[in-house]
Protein backbone atom coordinates (compact mmCIF):
# COMPACT_ATOMS: atom_id res chain seq x y z
CA UNK A 1 0.00 0.00 0.00
CA UNK A 2 1.30 3.45 -0.89
CA UNK A 3 0.68 6.79 0.69
CA UNK A 4 1.55 10.11 -0.92
CA UNK A 5 2.47 13.01 1.36
CA UNK A 6 4.04 16.40 0.88
CA UNK A 7 7.34 17.39 2.43
CA UNK A 8 5.67 19.58 5.09
CA UNK A 9 3.62 16.63 6.35
CA UNK A 10 6.80 14.56 6.56
CA UNK A 11 8.62 17.31 8.42
CA UNK A 12 5.81 17.56 10.97
CA UNK A 13 5.13 13.82 11.36
CA UNK A 14 8.36 11.98 10.57
CA UNK A 15 8.42 9.88 13.74
CA UNK A 16 4.90 8.56 13.32
CA UNK A 17 5.44 7.99 9.58
CA UNK A 18 8.57 5.93 10.20
CA UNK A 19 6.72 3.87 12.80
CA UNK A 20 3.81 3.35 10.41
CA UNK A 21 6.09 2.35 7.53
CA UNK A 22 7.97 -0.12 9.72
CA UNK A 23 4.86 -1.59 11.36
CA UNK A 24 2.49 -1.72 8.39
CA UNK A 25 5.14 -2.41 5.72
CA UNK A 26 3.82 0.41 3.56
CA UNK A 27 5.55 2.85 1.25
CA UNK A 28 5.34 6.62 1.58
CA UNK A 29 6.02 8.72 -1.50
CA UNK A 30 7.20 12.21 -0.56
CA UNK A 31 6.37 15.04 -2.94
CA UNK A 32 7.68 18.58 -3.18
CA UNK A 33 6.05 21.11 -5.49
CA UNK A 34 3.70 18.36 -6.71
CA UNK A 35 6.64 16.21 -7.89
CA UNK A 36 7.84 12.93 -6.34
CA UNK A 37 11.18 13.58 -4.59
CA UNK A 38 11.80 10.62 -2.27
CA UNK A 39 10.34 7.40 -0.92
CA UNK A 40 10.16 6.09 2.63
CA UNK A 41 10.18 2.27 2.62
CA UNK A 42 10.56 -0.45 5.26
CA UNK A 43 14.18 -1.35 5.95
CA UNK A 44 13.70 -5.00 4.91
CA UNK A 45 12.40 -3.84 1.52
CA UNK A 46 15.50 -1.68 1.13
CA UNK A 47 17.75 -4.66 1.98
CA UNK A 48 15.89 -6.86 -0.52
CA UNK A 49 16.19 -4.20 -3.22
CA UNK A 50 19.92 -3.82 -2.61
CA UNK A 51 20.40 -7.60 -2.62
CA UNK A 52 18.46 -7.87 -5.89
CA UNK A 53 20.54 -5.09 -7.47
CA UNK A 54 23.75 -6.84 -6.38
CA UNK A 55 22.54 -10.15 -7.81
CA UNK A 56 21.60 -8.51 -11.12
CA UNK A 57 24.98 -6.75 -11.28
CA UNK A 58 26.78 -10.08 -10.75
CA UNK A 59 24.69 -11.76 -13.45
CA UNK A 60 25.43 -8.95 -15.90
CA UNK A 61 29.14 -9.08 -15.04
CA UNK A 62 29.25 -12.85 -15.56
CA UNK A 63 27.46 -12.47 -18.90
CA UNK A 64 29.95 -9.85 -20.07
CA UNK A 65 32.82 -12.02 -18.86
CA UNK A 66 31.53 -15.00 -20.88
CA UNK A 67 31.08 -12.80 -23.96
CA UNK A 68 34.61 -11.44 -23.54
CA UNK A 69 36.09 -14.91 -23.27
CA UNK A 70 34.15 -16.01 -26.34
CA UNK A 71 35.34 -12.99 -28.34
CA UNK A 72 38.93 -13.55 -27.22
CA UNK A 73 38.80 -17.21 -28.24
CA UNK A 74 37.40 -16.25 -31.66
CA UNK A 75 40.14 -13.64 -32.12
CA UNK A 76 42.84 -16.10 -31.05
CA UNK A 77 41.47 -18.79 -33.36
CA UNK A 78 41.69 -16.34 -36.32
CA UNK A 79 45.31 -15.64 -35.38
CA UNK A 80 46.05 -19.38 -35.16
CA UNK A 81 46.55 -19.31 -31.39
CA UNK A 82 45.35 -22.23 -29.27
CA UNK A 83 44.35 -20.54 -26.02
CA UNK A 84 44.02 -23.89 -24.25
CA UNK A 85 47.80 -24.28 -24.49
CA UNK A 86 48.54 -20.84 -23.03
CA UNK A 87 49.22 -20.05 -19.41
CA UNK A 88 47.12 -17.42 -17.71
CA UNK A 89 50.09 -15.05 -17.84
CA UNK A 90 50.47 -15.58 -21.59
CA UNK A 91 46.77 -14.84 -22.08
CA UNK A 92 47.13 -11.56 -20.17
CA UNK A 93 50.22 -10.68 -22.23
CA UNK A 94 48.24 -11.24 -25.43
CA UNK A 95 45.39 -9.08 -24.15
CA UNK A 96 47.84 -6.31 -23.26
CA UNK A 97 49.21 -6.37 -26.82
CA UNK A 98 45.78 -6.01 -28.44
Amino acid sequence: MQQIVNITQVRNNLGSMVSSVAKDKKTVIIIRDSKPEAVLIPYQEFVKTETDKERLWKLEFEKLQREGKKAFRAWARKKGIDVDKLTEEEVYDLIDKI
